[in-house]
């Protein structure tokens, strides 16, 4: 199991403080253990809680400023041309290091009216044709994209998607899957089976990103929560975007409780397959000193307890403890 961080970037607030919060907030996690820092991407009528407009911008200037891994979580497809694409991650690959991981699901239309593209954008078909110009522009052989990504063959690609058809496309078109902070946990662990039953013994990921908020107290931990997570939760509620594996559910927060809790959680997750949780500690209205103690929690009483694993077969993924 990895674990790492996932940032909020409000689009109400100037930016570049923001970045600075977060930049310093990184190198204590880094200090901890956690391994990684993501970014998710949004296209807003009007400034919202999160997140901001062009990930990889976002991305390129925590590539010269931290030496975690990075990644999109998610990439919206629509706001893209393939081509320019695929040109961009290889780029930002090389910034840090080859250590980019490109989560990419859709998007809706309005997110490409908004980019400036057709509002029809990649779905299905174009979807798929789309992963592999990527993976043909950074060709080991003969990259189409110049310059090249620092690592062989290109950034790994995790696709999200609550569909079936979207665990399908990550097991056999990129390298892993991608759940969504919204995706309720009976959701991620069905798109989780569905991913491993098409690998075939095979390894690969399965990632989620998740609300995070931890206190010695359980009942601190669930009070600090409701105050501080309200932009965020609020955010996916009034769009009615909580979904479960049988559709729209309510607000569901597996990450918020103590430290045992917290362990018990991502044993749950193991079991299920799971190989990589980023924890959201930071929203958008969470005081520094409270994230911050979350973090301390996390690294210092439920990181040690897990290793990076390989998935060995099926649902069933080998840890250490």
């Amino acid at each position: 199991m990895r674990l790492g961080i996932a940032l909020d970037l409000s689009s109400r607030e100037p930016v570049r403080p923001q970045v600075d919060r977060t930049v310093t907030m990184l190198a204590h996690a880094e200090q901890l253990g956690f391994g990684s820092a993501w970014v998710g991407e949004s296209y807003h009528a009007v400034p919202q809680p999160f997140h901001l407009p062009s990930a990889l911008m976002v991305l390129g200037h925590l590539a010269g400023r931290t030496s975690l891994a990075l990644g999109s979580a998610v990439l919206l497809l629509r706001a893209y041309s393939p081509r320019k694409l695929a040109h961009e991650a290889a780029l930002l690959d090389q910034l840090c290091g080859g250590k980019l991981t490109l989560g990419l699901g859709l998007g809706s239309p309005e997110v490409a009216q908004r980019a400036g593209l057709p509002a029809s954008g990649p779905a299905g078909a174009a979807f798929d044709a789309t992963l592999k110009l990527l993976r043909e522009a950074w060709s080991a052989d003969a990259p189409a994209a110049v310059p090249p990504p620092a690592r062989r063959g290109g950034p790994r690609i995790l696709v999200g998607g609550k569909v079936a058809a979207s665990a399908r496309r990550a097991a056999t078109l990129a390298d892993g899957f991608y759940g969504a902070t919204n995706y309720r946990d009976d959701l991620l662990i069905k798109q989780a089976a569905a991913y491993w039953s098409c690998r075939d013994g095979m390894g690969g990921v399965v990632a989620t990103t998740r609300l995070c908020l931890v206190h010695e107290d359980a009942a601190t931990a669930r009070e600090l929560a409701a105050r501080h997570l309200k932009a965020a939760t609020g955010y996916y509620t009034e769009r009615g975007s909580w979904m479960g594996a049988d559709g729209p559910a309510e607000v569901e927060l597996p990450m918020v409780g103590t430290p045992d809790e917290i362990d018990a959680t991502i044993a749950r997750y193991v079991r299920a397959g799971v190989t990589s949780v980023q924890l959201r500690v930071a929203p958008s209205g969470t005081p520094p000193d409270v994230a911050r103690h979350t973090l301390d929690l996390v690294g210092r009483h439920v990181l040690p307890n897990w290793h990076e694993t390989t998935p060995s077969c099926g649902q069933e993924v080998e840890t250490t403890r």
